[in-house]
């Protein structure tokens, strides 16, 4: 997964403004969100079970807004 990729799963969590998918998927994954933004800037490798996690933790994420 490349940075722009994981950008692109943070804006599918984006709330109505546009705003929050970052801080959204940190939660999701239990990640603290400066972690988060150097992994966006490419200052930290993506690892394939951090790929891992981010789909399952988007898909996890819009099974419980699709249920309420």
């Amino acid at each position: 997964m490349t940075p722009e990729e994981l950008r692109a799963h943070c804006d599918s969590l984006n709330d109505e403004r546009g705003t929050g998918g970052q801080t959204r998927l940190a939660d999701l994954l239990d990640m603290h969100p400066t972690l988060l933004r150097k992994k966006l800037a490419g200052k930290v490798k993506i690892r394939k079970v951090d790929e891992l996690a981010v789909e399952e933790a988007i898909k996890r994420f819009k099974r419980q807004k699709k249920s309420k």
